[in-house]
């Protein structure tokens, strides 16, 4: 039989962090593919290849995927770093955990994984992470990712002028009734007048009147 490639970890940080948020809310006495494939919204046979086998490695559930002692402790914050200590010491050996004591050294982490293990970038990459986040041990870094909120512009903030009022600015005042330029240094200046739709036509014939008194040297 082919040698098996010797291997660590790659579990994502999200996940981690997703599955201990789940953990504290209530502890799954067993955890099994469709759990995950529930609590990290993936397909099942993706949990049961790329998490699964790693939380087993992690003791965080045993081989039959029942939860124990050590998911207790992890998800309580005042026991975290101890958890996150003892999953470390057991499964890295003592030449990487004296030669990568920081989280900057994430590129030595990186070769030494891939040294060790034969494996790509990618893989090495992934180990390293995991290794970086268990050597960090901080609860406090368990964030969500911001949701995206959609960019509103100054003019979306505004009341929007009804089709009527639009209409009525146009024909009371035309845009060529106004200047397009004046006299004076090279200065371009753009003017964006905001009218509320509930605006009289008084109102809006005395903003113009304005407009062309203080702006234009008008009337």
């Amino acid at each position: 039989m082919p040698e098996q490639k010797k291997t660590y970890p790659m579990l994502p940080t999200a996940h981690w962090w997703a599955l201990r948020k789940k953990f504290k809310q209530s502890i799954p006495g067993v955890v099994t593919d469709s759990y995950l494939a529930t609590v990290l919204r993936m397909q099942a046979n993706s949990a049961r290849a790329n998490v699964l086998p790693y939380l087993r490695d992690v003791k965080i559930i045993d081989a039959e995927g029942k939860t124990g002692e050590r998911a207790k402790q992890w998800r309580d914050d005042t026991r975290y770093p101890d958890v996150c200590r003892e999953i470390f010491q057991e499964l890295y050996p003592q030449e990487l955990r004296a030669a990568v004591t920081d989280t900057t050294q994430r590129d030595d982490a990186e070769n030494w994984f891939a040294n060790d293990t034969g494996t790509g970038e990618a893989a090495a990459g992934r180990m390293a992470q995991f290794y970086m986040l268990l050597l960090e041990a901080d609860p406090t870094k368990q964030t969500e990712k911001p949701k995206k909120v959609p960019k509103v512009s100054a003019k979306a903030e505004k009341k929007v002028i009804s089709s009527t009022t639009q209409q009525q600015l146009l024909t009371t005042h035309p845009l060529h009734s106004l200047p397009q330029h004046f006299e004076g240094p090279g200065i371009h200046i753009n003017l964006e007048v905001h009218i509320s739709a509930d605006s009289t036509p008084e109102q809006i014939d005395a903003i113009f009147a304005s407009m062309a008194k203080h702006i234009y040297k008008r009337g």
